[in-house]
């Protein structure tokens, strides 16, 4: 019996990374249920770790290498007593995993194919990413390349993400057709944001979600807010220690949700402020060029840098303006269709599925 192994991201309670542990798992035995297969979903976890990240980050930067070390001495003890089988697949959540290697490694030498599927979340290979800003060169570009490589697919949530790894990586062409364009398997999630979407109970709030590190410019929301009216409120929600529970009806309750990022390969805040019913405003760069209507577009040289937004920003001024005081009808409208746009094909993953499920070789 072919069984999936869902090697699994540390779930963070302020990440999404918390809904995905137990929600991959059920979205395919959902799917393998439909579709009458007997495969077992099994999910391999490392040894617990604080709940922390590092600061600026999206994780520890220790604590997640002794979770991912956990998690690959598990692996290697199931090829040692034949617990892995020819033709399992693994599903490693996050490529920027050592326990690649190890398996590859212990396929092939082993004589036990199996196949690896692996989801790129950011990298070395974006230059505007903290592991692109703070590490030297070559060797993680090489290592990057080599668990492309290990690999039998990568998923990718934007095409924005998949052409720039393949260009920046200089990944030959002959490979590119294992790196796939899928939506993130985050439907569990999605659902409860879209359950604020017509939440009535709203404040002239502006908030700004992100991590509060350099790729982000939290600089310019702080400023920003100075300049637009005093009758409206601001949050940052990374100066709150909130729950995704008191995260979301934080958001469900703001009207617009800010973003400045020079970095975002995907954009889970703006993607969940959305959902639950908040307009996003985002520059005309990055990911968002691919998943956003116009409407929740300013133009990407507003916010380029520190020196470009004073120059803006009172065309920035005025675009938010404009958002707050049509709120109601560009709800009704624009943002309604970005949050099917939104749930069909950047929080569901049925292209990851239907390629995990029907590769066996």
């Amino acid at each position: 019996m072919t069984s999936i192994w869902h090697v699994a991201l540390e779930p963070l309670e302020q990440r999404y990374t918390k809904a995905w542990f137990e929600g991959i798992p059920n979205i395919l035995n959902e799917e393998l249920k439909k579709r009458g297969m007997d495969w077992k979903v099994r999910t391999i976890a490392g040894d617990a770790i604080p709940d922390v990240t590092t600061d600026g980050a999206f994780l520890d930067f220790a604590a997640t290498n002794f979770y991912k070390a956990t998690q690959t001495a598990v692996i290697s003890q199931m090829f040692t007593k034949g617990i892995i089988e020819p033709g399992d697949k693994f599903l490693v959540t996050d490529i920027w995993h050592f326990g690649i290697t190890a398996i590859k490694y212990m396929s092939e030498l082993l004589d036990v194919p199996v196949e690896i599927h692996a989801i790129a979340h950011a990298g070395a290979y974006d230059p505007s990413d903290i592991l692109g800003l703070k590490m030297s060169r070559p060797w993680p570009h090489e290592q990057e390349k080599a668990w492309f490589h290990a690999c039998d697919y990568v998923y990718y949530g934007t095409d924005f993400h998949r052409d720039m790894f393949l260009k920046n990586l200089k990944i030959k062409k002959q490979y590119h057709k294992k790196a796939i364009r899928s939506g993130q398997p985050s439907s569990t999630f999605a659902d409860t944001c879209f359950k604020h979407f017509d939440n009535k109970i709203r404040e002239d709030m502006v908030v700004f979600t992100h991590r509060l590190n350099e790729d982000k410019q939290p600089e310019i929301f702080r400023d920003l807010v100075q300049h637009l009216p005093s009758s409206w409120s601001f949050l940052i929600t990374q100066d709150m220690s909130l729950s995704k529970e008191e995260y979301y009806s934080v958001l469900a309750q703001s009207k617009i949700a800010f973003s400045c990022s020079l970095h975002e390969n995907l954009g889970y805040g703006q993607m969940e402020s959305a959902l639950c019913g908040s307009l996003p405003a985002n520059p005309s760069r990055a990911s968002y060029n691919e998943i956003y209507k116009d409407v929740f577009k300013y133009p990407t040289e507003w916010t380029t840098d520190w020196e470009a937004y004073e120059e803006h920003r009172s065309e920035l001024v005025s675009y938010l303006e404009n958002l707050m005081d049509n709120y109601q009808a560009i709800h009704d409208t624009d943002l309604r269709e970005q949050a099917e746009i939104i749930m069909k094909d950047y929080m569901s993953a049925q292209v990851m599925v239907d390629k995990l499920l029907t590769t066996a070789k």
